[in-house]
């Protein structure tokens, strides 16, 4: 007897000789199988130990490397943009006057260049003595005509001395007066001027 138990003691006596035979045939392709390897191979080993401690994509040193090259792009674009920026170029200057309410308040107005295709004027607004509003509460440059508001050119509030850049699309000589108030528009005249 051997060692190697035969097909017929699993199956049993009962089979035709074509089912006999096909048995043999798969009972021999299996014997036929190496045996498996005894021990793991170090690779195999190494791969499943590496399962679920795969390096993380943000580790500290590429954090740092990412901030460092942002850093160096803001400073690059900040710095190209200030040295391509020509300044405003005012084409006329537009000196304002305190109101009774403000006597210590100053303020100019710098006219740019109009814009063709829209129509706009740029503008920069510069003043001082004016108190910093809280809450709500804001400035407005009017042009005015004949003692009345016609067009806003823009809202903004101070910080002591204050530029303001705006624009304004309005054809200018159909106005008198420029003019700083409150928000509101039963607030004295702060700034004025005639345009």
């Amino acid at each position: 007897m051997s060692d190697t138990p035969d097909f017929r003691e699993l199956v049993g006596e009962d089979l035709t000789p074509e089912e006999e035979l096909e048995l043999a045939r798969v009972d021999s392709l299996l014997r036929s199988v190496p045996a498996p390897v005894t021990e793991v191979p170090g690779s195999l080993t190494r791969a499943v130990e590496r399962i679920g401690t795969a390096t993380p994509i943000w580790t500290r040193r590429r954090v740092l490397v990412a901030v460092g090259l942002a850093a160096t792009l803001a400073a690059i674009f900040f710095g190209t943009g200030r040295w391509l920026d020509r300044g405003f170029d005012a084409r006329a200057t537009v000196q304002m006057r305190a109101g009774k309410s403000t006597p210590d308040a100053s303020g100019k107005i710098e006219l740019g260049k109009r814009d063709e295709a829209t129509g706009n004027w740029k503008m920069r607004l510069v003043v001082d003595g004016l108190p910093h509003l809280a809450g709500n509460e804001y400035y407005v440059l009017w042009l005015a005509k004949n003692g009345e508001y016609a067009g806003a050119c823009g809202t903004f509030n101070v910080n002591g001395r204050t530029t303001v850049d705006l624009t304004a699309s309005y054809d200018l000589s159909e106005y008198d007066a420029w003019v700083i108030t409150r928000v509101g528009q039963d607030s004295p005249w702060l700034l004025s001027a005639e345009t």
